[in-house]
């Protein structure tokens, strides 16, 4: 109830915004049944961007970046 006034403003802005998408809980853990909620791809995007900017996300970019950094060590 809380989130559709949010969501609504983006109707015809994003591309399906109102489409089910799956959430981690906790972003520094894997999707499992655990950690995994149901949420609206508006949702799903405004948390995700809310993550970045607090720097939750960062630890998914170092780790991505960890096999390129060795490789040009060889």
């Amino acid at each position: 109830q809380k989130w559709r006034p949010f969501c609504l403003r983006f109707e015809g802005v994003v591309e399906d915004f109102n489409y089910g998408t799956l959430l981690r809980l906790d972003s520094r853990r894997e999707y499992s049944e655990e950690n995994t909620i149901f949420a609206t791809r508006i949702q799903f995007f405004a948390i995700e961007i809310a993550r970045n900017r607090e720097g939750c996300n960062d630890h998914v970019y170092s780790s991505s970046r960890e096999p390129v950094a060795q490789q040009g060590k060889s």
